[in-house]
């Protein structure tokens, strides 16, 4: 799995390319997402936009980019009339209005996502794993064979740990979500936001789950 990361703007979330085809979040501003993308392809190679969750701030800018690459969208059934919601989106807090598509494909706990073959010729996949407590419906996506996590906004580097006090936050969830990360073995961490874990990042989830722990007993 190849992934590149585009980290357009100072609120906007982290955008990573993976194989050149596959977004995982968008970003919100549209003119500095799709500069950066492409810098690495043409907007067009895009076929796919995964997002973890519906803030706008990780979907902004999908509609600019689906509108050069006719890109489907997939996001967490529970996650999606949040696409449609100023206020579950929290895009008033930005200054913006709700202007997602309607996603094509609703993901469920367990999905296999296939992202193309690897070095050997053998398809990968990105596995859904449903990770409420930033919002309803936040997912992580794993991929075993390199052992990398993209979450979305459910953990960070260093322990950090998502914002659980939003609309549709369920922070009594939090804490279990992220337990489940502990229970896979993770050497890349790819967050919604800040620099990414490279190495032994397994590490870094403990620390989110210790820390998750205390603020949400």
């Amino acid at each position: 799995m190849q992934v590149e990361i585009i980290m357009p703007g100072y609120y906007d979330s982290n955008v990573y390319l993976i194989n050149k085809k596959i977004l995982v979040d968008t970003g919100m501003s549209s003119d500095q997402v799709l500069s950066k993308l492409e810098k690495c392809v043409p907007a067009s190679n895009i076929e796919l936009i995964i997002l973890t969750h519906g803030h706008y701030d990780h979907f902004g800018a999908a509609a600019a980019i689906i509108q050069k690459s006719g890109a489907k969208v997939g996001i967490s059934e529970a996650d999606s009339s949040a696409l449609l919601s100023d206020k579950l989106s929290s895009a008033l807090n930005f200054g913006q209005r709700a202007k997602a598509p309607i996603p094509d494909i609703l993901y469920q706990d367990g999905d296999q996502i296939p992202i193309g073959p690897n070095e050997k010729g053998e398809e990968e996949y990105l596995q859904v794993i449903s990770t409420p407590g930033h919002t309803v419906g936040s997912i992580c996506l794993y991929e075993k064979n390199s052992q990398s996590l993209f979450s979305g906004d459910t953990v960070f580097s260093d322990g950090g740990i998502g914002r659980s006090d939003f609309e549709n936050s369920v922070c009594e969830k939090m804490t279990a979500s992220i337990h489940k990360l502990t229970q896979i073995p993770v050497q890349n961490l790819y967050p919604g936001h800040g620099a990414p874990t490279i190495k032994n990042a397994s590490q870094s989830i403990q620390l989110s789950y210790m820390m998750s722990s205390r603020m949400n007993p």
